[in-house]
């Protein structure tokens, strides 16, 4: 992500994250997604077309990005910038679901492509996982992101007004409270109990302290997002964790609320990727 004008306030609607893409944004619902599978996950791409998603690019606005073929599904998986590289500069945006959801233990394979585009075709590779995305559509949007970068997998950015305490994890996730199904509530009841963390909340980048991807094969790539609080897995390494999110309070300026739930969105950034696999699993 490119960030440079990203601190502004955003407003959140609550949903259920098993409510299946409901009337959200003013779109309806257009396709029945699967019920979770026996062992709770459910893909969010049908393999046939991008039903239960909208796309929004910088100027051009949503509904363009798959117009010009930026966004399509090939073999199944989600082909985001394989279209053709042509003189014009390149628009940065997302893919985004139309249905909020909090809770829930979200997981993704990646592999880069070969094309890149201009202003951006001597970068590094760029992408990233928007979640907790509130508030108006826009580039970019208030959210948390999982950033997806050569070299930078891992790293947190917390945008447009969003901020949080990036927290220890030397001993992994388990060892910092979280049991398989998400952060046990021991764990919540004592850090509810000390306020989490004796640190400020801020916004901006959390570098990740550990460097795991494959930039020329598939990539495993997780978030579990519990309450207030998440975590991102590369390829089954904890490199970030992230807690007392927040987000600034539509309904009182200068204050902040937890930021619990939200769209889930990817990026759409100047380079080439394809995503095989898109799922959640509830928490609760």
């Amino acid at each position: 992500m490119n960030r440079r004008s990203l601190l502004k306030a955003g407003i959140s609607v609550s949903v259920s994250p098993w409510n299946w893409f409901p009337e959200a944004s003013g779109q309806t619902s257009r396709t029945n997604v699967p019920a979770p599978r026996s062992d709770g996950w459910v893909s969010l791409l049908n393999g046939g077309n991008l039903d239960g998603w909208y796309t929004m690019l910088e100027k051009s606005g949503k509904g363009v990005a798959e117009q010009r073929k930026m966004v399509v599904i090939e073999q199944g998986m989600l082909h985001i910038m394989g279209n053709e590289v042509g003189q014009d500069t390149a628009e940065p945006g997302y893919i985004s679901t139309l249905q909020e959801f909090e809770n829930v233990h979200i997981r993704m394979e990646y592999k880069w492509g070969v094309k890149r585009f201009f202003p951006r075709s001597m970068a590094k590779r760029d992408n990233g996982i928007l979640y907790g995305l509130v508030g108006p559509d826009k580039v970019w949007p208030t959210c948390a992101e999982f950033q997806i970068e050569e070299n930078d997998v891992g790293d947190a950015y917390l945008v447009s007004g969003i901020r949080g305490v990036q927290s220890e994890h030397g001993n992994g996730i388990f060892g910092q409270g979280l049991e398989s199904g998400g952060w046990s509530q021991s764990y919540l009841d004592a850090q509810k109990k000390r306020n989490v963390s004796t640190r400020e909340p801020v916004g901006g980048r959390m570098i990740k302290d550990g460097d795991f991807e494959n930039l020329n094969d598939w990539n495993l790539v997780e978030v579990i997002w519990q309450g207030d609080r998440a975590a991102h897995i590369v390829n089954g390494r904890t490199v970030n964790v992230i807690t007392s999110l927040q987000q600034p309070n539509p309904q009182k300026a200068g204050e902040y609320i937890p930021l619990s739930k939200g769209k889930i969105a990817i990026e759409i950034e100047f380079a080439e990727i394809w995503f095989r696999r898109i799922e959640i699993k509830s928490l609760v």
